[in-house]
């Protein structure tokens, strides 16, 4: 039997929220995609008015709340959202981005990314802490269900809230291989003109973020320039919390001419810049999937990243680890891919074979199949 399913966008900023932008774009383009039966009725703010197309089985909402309003979203989403899901009939509601509405019209299911505000505390101010501790912990407990996008998370959030692991689902993310592809010395020089890019470059796409690690990224950097004086640091992503402390050690470590910052980008851009890197680096210190591995390894980029979970889970042997406490690991490591060239291309080829393990059709299918074996539960 169809079902009419609501999906809770109201997090979304574009260009400022990172990997679970590009999950939920991808999630709304194919679910429909995924199979031919059920209707989605899709929940955005104002600032994300006409990020989602409507189609015959995706009705776009927009309800009219400015989500960089932190408390008037919450709210509207745990008083005005049930509301809109009971009025319109829907048989559940998805909510995409670690909230959900704690007394729900109809069963309702949460996507908690990770727990870095659990795992990595220090990371948050005192209050916002508190928040994040208290909502997500309620949107979990009251949920029918939650999903989220590794073993790793699952184990975290199964042992924290105490659910049931059953009630728990994964769904691996992935990336757009149609567009995350090798390209070509044409396309690479039209894009390298349009930034100013330098001609040997190391690339990390993050946002500016403590737990991406840029401190101790900039440190090995430093090193790496000892050695291989011609190299470049790029770097892309949203650029917000963290970023002055980015800016003041690159000054205080005399970098000023060698770290090139692009911020958010179109996405059409990305995946060429990506390909004309030299080498991905990946230091982050906390993730909950890690989609811009994928991304490298669709590029052809040998990838150089942290040894953690679950980091360590989606690239499998496909990249080079490295310790992201240690500046020092994370220039050896750096060095010893940019200095072999038969491990640049194993790694590339590896990395090739590893993406193509994922799509976003089955990440949708996934979803799909969690939430109706719950509801047939």
């Amino acid at each position: 039997m169809p079902l009419r399913i609501g999906i809770n966008a109201l997090y979304l900023l574009p260009g400022k929220v990172g990997g679970s932008e590009t999950y939920i774009r991808n999630l709304v383009r194919w679910l429909p995609e995924a199979e031919g039966r059920n209707s989605y009725t899709v929940f955005v703010n104002n600032e994300s008015s006409g990020v989602f197309k409507a189609s015959s089985r995706v009705e776009v909402v927009d309800c009219g709340i400015n989500a960089e309003n932190r408390p008037k979203r919450i709210l509207w989403e745990q008083t005005r959202l049930p509301m809109e899901a009971k009025r319109r009939k829907l048989d559940c509601l998805l909510s995409a981005g670690m909230t959900a509405p704690f007394v729900s019209t109809v069963p309702s299911f949460v996507v908690i990314y990770d727990l870095q505000h659990v795992n990595q505390p220090e990371n948050f101010g005192a209050l916002y802490l508190l928040f994040l501790k208290s909502i997500i912990y309620m949107s979990a407990k009251r949920s029918r269900g939650v999903i989220t996008l590794s073993e790793k998370s699952k184990k975290d959030i199964v042992s924290v809230y105490g659910i049931r692991a059953e009630d728990v689902g994964v769904t691996y993310l992935a990336c757009d291989t149609d567009a995350f592809r090798k390209r070509t010395k044409a396309e690479i020089a039209g894009v390298r003109a349009k930034y100013r890019l330098p001609e040997r470059f190391i690339l990390y796409s993050a946002s500016s973020l403590p737990h991406k690690n840029y401190q101790r990224l900039l440190e090995a950097f430093r090193i790496v320039k000892g050695k291989d004086a011609s190299i470049k640091l790029v770097l892309t992503g949203a650029r917000d919390y963290g970023q002055e402390a980015i800016l003041g050690k690159i000054e205080s470590l005399g970098l000023k001419d060698d770290v090139v910052f692009l911020g958010w980008l179109p996405f059409e851009d990305m995946p060429v810049i990506y390909s004309a890197a030299e080498l991905y680096v990946f230091p982050s210190l906390h993730e909950g999937f890690g989609i811009p591995v994928l991304e490298a390894f669709a590029s052809g980029v040998p990838v150089v990243c942290s040894k953690i979970e679950p980091v360590t889970e989606v690239a499998a042997s496909a990249a080079f680890y490295i310790d992201p406490m240690s500046a020092e690991d994370i220039a050896g490591g750096i060095l010893k891919v940019l200095g072999d060239k038969a491990m640049r291309e194993r790694l590339a080829l590896l990395g090739s074979r590893r993406a193509s393990e994922f799509s976003w059709k089955k990440t949708a299918i996934d979803t799909l199949a969690i939430i109706e074996r719950s509801l047939a539960r």
